[in-house]
């Protein structure tokens, strides 16, 4: 089916985007049954030499091996066939958060070519039909970004259960920080005990795990990397491979990280009363001492969170808790949510409004603060459906 190029001055709408990239899709699929049956045959072939070393084989597989490239060679034709519908973007803000997506996409499977023959023509199927969902799903973002919001319902729904405890592929045990990627909506979990970072989309279906050094505590995500505070570590993450790249030691352990809009790492010194500074590159930045009289001695610094131009830091070593802000130099604003208010906080949100979002394990609640410190909303376990219950949430 051929794909029809957008006339001079005409605009293509996102609808007739995607229209054009199911085209592409429909494409591929009356190639699909044909890739299988040549990798199946390529794959059978490839046993037989290892398994009996059959040097009369080698030109079959040759020829095989060549079919895969003429494959591969229509794949990409497909990929420019993609590219040139993007240049019909005329939306800038849309384009960007595309590119972004699709890169580290394109690079895994550029990766898996690289590797030889022994590539799973199934799993560059599935990675074509991520690469449609990528725009589908920034699509979304941007039509919601776009629309000012004024109002967040917090009333209490029946969810589905995204994860139980334990070591499973798809479990957690002692869970920490959660980040979500603004473009894909993915939500990265640092599972503390197990020494990973767990990865489902925002229907909390379980997608892969990320290895990381022991007792990863928190985690900060940019456009192309994920950022990880462990016992002693703060590591560097590439997005595209999920393979670390950088780590530098922590002398102080960090706990709760975020980034800023140049992509520098604010992390809390859990012992120290301080936030230490790491550009994008792990490269030291500047350490900022807290000036607070209203913690003791023995208080830790577990979690941060910037908005507007301040630091809002989480306080405590044993109940209660409670949450400070701060300008970008140290100097103490105001205390935003008393010691009387939470019990045993370690992490908490700040929404699109400003309202921060805090779970006391402690109490069994999560509550919904304004601003200004007001409560706004409280959910408690007996609130949700019987099936829906939850303890001690983090």
């Amino acid at each position: 089916m051929a794909t029809r190029v957008a006339a001079p001055g005409e605009l293509l709408g996102v609808d007739e985007l995607e229209r054009k990239i199911i085209d592409l899709s429909e494409q591929v699929e009356l190639k699909k049954e044909e890739v299988k049956s040549n990798f199946q045959q390529l794959h059978g072939l490839l046993a037989v030499r290892e398994n009996f070393l059959l040097k009369e084989m080698d030109e079959v597989v040759i020829r095989a091996r060549q079919e895969v490239t003429e494959k591969r060679r229509i794949l990409q034709e497909m990929y420019a066939a993609r590219e040139g519908l993007e240049r019909d973007l005329t939306n800038n803000k849309l384009k960007k958060l595309l590119e972004k997506n699709l890169r580290a996409i394109e690079d895994e499977i550029r990766e898996e070519v690289a590797r030889g023959v022994n590539v799973g023509w199934l799993e560059l199927d599935w990675k074509r039909e991520q690469l449609e969902q990528s725009v589908i799903d920034v699509c979304r973002v941007v039509s919601l970004k776009e629309k000012p919001v004024t109002t967040i319902d917090y009333s209490v729904k029946k969810l589905p259960v995204w994860s139980r405890d334990g070591t499973g592929s798809s479990q957690i045990t002692n869970p920490m920080q959660i980040a979500i990627d603004d473009v894909t909506q993915r939500i990265f979990v640092a599972d503390n005990r197990a020494s990973r970072i767990q990865v489902f989309n925002r229907e909390g279906n379980h997608l892969y795990e990320i290895s990381t050094p022991p007792g990863p505590v928190g985690i900060a995500l940019t456009d192309d990397h994920i950022f990880v505070s462990t016992k002693e570590n703060l590591v560097k993450i590439e997005k595209s491979n999920n393979k670390s790249i950088k780590s530098v030691e922590t002398k102080n352990r960090v706990w709760g990280i975020t980034t800023n809009n140049n992509s520098d790492i604010y992390g809390c010194e859990n012992n120290n009363k301080s936030i230490i500074v790491f550009n994008k590159d792990l490269k030291f930045l500047t350490r900022i001492k807290l000036k607070t009289t209203q913690v003791t001695s023995d208080t830790q610094t577990h979690s941060i969170q910037l908005y507007n131009d301040n630091m809002y830091v989480m306080f405590g070593s044993s109940p209660p808790f409670h949450l400070q802000i701060f300008t970008l130099q140290g100097e103490l604003v105001r205390c935003l949510i008393k010691k009387s208010e939470i019990d045993w906080s370690y992490f908490f949100s700040i929404d699109q409004l400003g309202n921060i979002i805090v779970a006391d394990w402690s109490r069994g609640q999560i509550k919904i603060f304004s601003n200004e410190g007001e409560v706004l909303h409280t959910i408690t376990s007996d609130m949700l459906p019987a099936d829906q219950k939850f303890v001690l949430p983090h």
